[in-house]
């Protein structure tokens, strides 16, 4: 088989393509990933809270707004 130009073009394309479908795959998948890892994270943080509001007498639930509101604060 004789290797030509266009050939050589067409592989590179093809490869090309190929990496670019895993990248697109990877990236799909880590933006499935966020979720879980956001709830996880969610969770903890909850669990801390309500441990951190038990012997303050606070309401966890004013106790996480309080932390909401300095994870957004800029």
């Amino acid at each position: 088989m004789k290797l030509t130009e266009t050939r050589i073009r067409q592989i590179i394309a093809e490869e090309v393509a190929i990496m670019r479908e895993a990248d697109g795959e990877e990236i799909m998948k880590a933006i499935t990933d966020v979720p879980k890892a956001a709830e996880a994270i969610a969770t903890k943080i909850r669990s801390e809270i309500e441990k951190l509001a038990e012997p303050s007498g606070l309401d966890p639930l004013v106790l996480s707004q309080a932390v909401a509101a300095l994870l957004t604060a800029k």
